[in-house]
């Protein structure tokens, strides 16, 4: 049965252990220039020189991995153990080699004499230990400070080459045409994605297409796409959430946030998937009155520009019975926002529904919603903002929030504060799912700050609720939040609805 994301199985093929001889003679060489090295420069740059031939063990293991098709990530984890066994044992051998210098004879004869002699080799790293410490280009470095030096060299030489020997052998392998998977980042950012939609992807990948909204190329904050093409079976799609935040010295630096790894995409054609995401995309707009391409509406967009609604209108309704699709479209889109200037409810709601025939976006169903509210036709804009949120989460055109707050504060205009409650508790809702406050988390994921959505809910909370029914519902979200979430809402709490509000007997 295939699981959601890949899972390695388990194979440890022969060749294995010849490719691992082989490996382990090419880790002679780099031993040598590492304990060359590490004689030559201070212990500070020795400590970069460390993390590097440890890096160069991990990546010999790995080209291991790759050649034997290894995928089993236990056994490459220990075949790092070794590898870095084997690196740690031959630097000691060259540099107590380097150490004795040319005075105890022919230096392959002594590398030999030492690699047979562990015990003997360990008697001299003793002796050195306990004399005082060893010299260093000129300084003397204290017996303590080198087994310090050792036991942490030691260390990394054990963690990175295993560490970095199981990870190569988790990635996918295609066990039909018995090749690894050729990885492929999609050089295109997309809209960062939420634990919600990561579940979604879980239960549907073929949601990936309709989850990944683009942004443009220099968004500071994206998620990034990896894909893993096998040629006869299944391939996989790793998700990454990255950040920037600004460094010590004020360089942005980058932080990382592994949402999936290695979903499995079921008869998923990746080249197809590719150029969908890869679509030019329509230029973002500041706001819906950017002009239209057609010289036809130029004057009708001016005059809207320039705040002369009627005009605008008239303009615009004269290009209504074009042949030209495009045209329609535009048109539509003037004499809607011009009637919405103007305030003729009745007339915008029109042209919004109008375009969404020629246009059915979310960001359309939702403005026929609201115009609807302000015409006074609440009943029709509570089912365009379900349309409008229907359509949104398969386009995820819109942070969903953006829907549900454009219906309410169309609700609150006209004084319909009561209609309005089941889609504030919709907003609340977030805030509880999410748990967090934290200004950081909450911008990356295009919700509004915790302070903005509780000052900007209030009147209609209280319009709609008395005091006491009011503290009720904020405080219900006390149980979900964080330490500094609870504390800021019952700060605001006392504030907004007073102290006696919570004395008060509760049914």
């Amino acid at each position: 049965m295939n699981t959601a994301c890949y899972q390695p199985s388990g194979r440890v093929p022969v060749a294995l252990l010849p490719l691992s001889l082989l490996g382990l003679l090419t880790v002679v060489p780099c031993a040598w220039i590492y304990a060359w090295a590490i004689s030559k420069v201070p212990l500070l740059v020795g400590a970069f020189l460390a993390f590097g031939y440890s890096a160069v063990l991990g990546l010999i293991v790995s080209a291991v991995a790759v050649g034997a098709k290894v995928r089993n990530p236990g056994w490459m984890s220990k075949t790092g153990i070794v590898f870095a066994l084997a690196g740690w044992y031959c630097q000691w051998v060259f540099w107590l080699m380097l150490l004795a210098g040319s005075q105890a004879g022919e230096p392959l004869q002594l590398a030999l004499r030492l690699a047979a002699d562990p015990a003997g080799m360990f008697g001299v790293a003793s002796d050195i230990a306990t004399s005082g410490g060893v010299t260093i280009r000129k300084a003397v470095v204290p017996a303590f400070i080198v087994a310090l030096i050792w036991l942490g060299e030691l260390a990394m030489h054990l963690m990175l080459p295993s560490f970095m020997g199981r990870l190569r052998a988790c990635e996918p392998f295609c066990e039909t045409s018995r090749r690894w998977a050729r990885k492929e980042v999609v050089e295109r950012r997309f809209a960062m994605l939420g634990s919600d939609d990561v579940e979604r992807l879980a239960a549907d990948p073929a949601l990936l297409p309709a989850l990944l909204l683009p942004l443009a190329a220099d968004a500071p904050d994206y998620a990034e796409l990896t894909l893993y093409r096998c040629a006869a079976s299944d391939s996989f799609a790793s998700l990454v959430n990255i950040t920037s935040h600004p460094g010590d010295r004020g360089r942005p630096e980058k932080k990382q946030e592994l949402l999936v790894d290695y979903l499995r995409l079921p008869g998923m054609d990746v080249d197809a998937l590719i150029a969908q995401l890869m679509q030019p995309q329509p230029a973002e707009q500041s706001d819906d009155t950017e002009r239209p391409a057609d010289p036809e509406l130029a004057p009708a967009l001016a005059f809207l520009q320039d705040g002369a609604h009627e005009q605008a209108c008239t303009a615009a309704a004269a290009q209504l019975n074009s042949d030209d699709p495009a045209v329609q479209s535009d048109a539509l889109r003037i004499c809607a926002l011009a009637c919405s200037g103007l305030e003729r409810w009745s007339e915008a709601r029109y042209y919004w529904q109008a375009l969404f025939d020629h246009e059915p976006t979310a960001h359309n169903a939702l403005q026929a919603a609201t115009t609807s509210v302000m015409a006074g036709a609440t009943a029709h804009g509570v089912d365009w903002v379900e349309q409008a949120a229907e359509l949104n989460l398969r386009s995820r055109e819109l942070p969903m929030l953006q829907v549900w707050i454009g219906f309410v504060t169309a609700l609150g205009r006209v004084g319909q504060e009561r209609a309005a409650l089941p889609y504030l508790e919709k907003i609340r809702q977030v805030y509880a799912e999410l748990g967090t406050t934290d200004a950081t988390v909450l911008y990356a994921q295009r919700i509004p700050f915790f302070g903005a959505f509780l000052d900007n809910t209030r009147p209609l909370v209280r319009a709609a609720l008395d005091d006491e029914q009011g503290r009720r519902w904020y405080a219900s979200l006390l149980p979900s939040l964080d330490d500094r979430g609870r504390q800021e809402l019952t700060t605001w709490l006392d504030e907004a609805f007073g102290e006696s509000a919570c004395q008060q007997p509760t049914a």
